[in-house]
């Protein structure tokens, strides 16, 4: 059944104040303006903010137990559009502040274009996060060293730690695999690259001088 908002307005005008009777028609006034607009979320909560906004009363007067009159004309408003004064589901309130605002142009042909631009503009921003989920970009920092004959067809990726490693720590890396470091601690390195002190113990297993100086060597390359 279509409801008459005029007549309902008139039925819970009478017996009124004066008051009364022009807040109503100001709340009334505002949800003509709102749902005209586009707006179909009647909840107590947004039609007080609102008619705040609008120079009407706003929402602690609409919550008042005494003010159900108020509550009823939103009600009425909102069964006219078949709806209910609940606050709508997420699948609604995702739209955001954009679409709020959206609401507010009174032109319907102007509402429509820029909610399509919206819409595009909200699908694009979705691909574009799905895509940098889904992108892995790598960068490979070392250096490339080509042969005199044929350098297209023999590029070779080196393992270097040149631009990795300071001056001050390449310094200290060669001091460690120098002469001048074994004595001053009483070490000796074996030919497998293991490093004992005086006492025959293990300092450094094997492998470490000798892949140590390998590192060392490509830095000067």
């Amino acid at each position: 059944m279509e409801i008459n908002i005029r007549e309902v307005l008139e039925a819970l005008k009478s017996d009124k104040t004066n008051k009364t009777r022009q807040s109503l028609e100001k709340l009334n006034e505002t949800l003509i303006a709102y749902c005209d607009a586009g707006g179909r979320d009647f909840s107590i909560t947004t039609i007080g903010r609102i008619s705040e906004e609008d120079g009407g009363l706003g929402y602690q007067s609409f919550r008042a137990t005494a003010n159900k009159h108020y509550r009823e004309l939103i009600e009425a408003w909102a069964a006219s559009f078949k709806t209910t004064t609940r606050k709508p589901t997420k699948t609604y309130q995702k739209t955001g502040q954009d679409y709020q605002l959206l609401e507010r142009i009174p032109d319907t042909a102007l509402r429509a274009v820029f909610g399509q631009i919206i819409r595009e503009r909200d699908r694009y921003k979705t691909e574009a996060n799905m895509l940098k989920s889904q992108t892995e970009i790598v960068i490979d920092k070392r250096p490339v060293r080509y042969s005199s004959i044929d350098a297209e067809s023999s590029v070779e990726l080196l393992p270097s730690l040149t631009g990795i490693c300071s001056e001050n720590e390449v310094n200290a890396l060669q001091y460690a695999v120098s002469d001048g470091c074994l004595d001053a601690n009483g070490w000796n390195a074996t030919a497998l690259g293991q490093v004992k002190n005086e006492y025959g113990e293990q300092v450094f297993p094997r492998g470490f001088m000798t892949g140590l100086k390998k590192l060392l060597c490509e830095i000067d390359k």
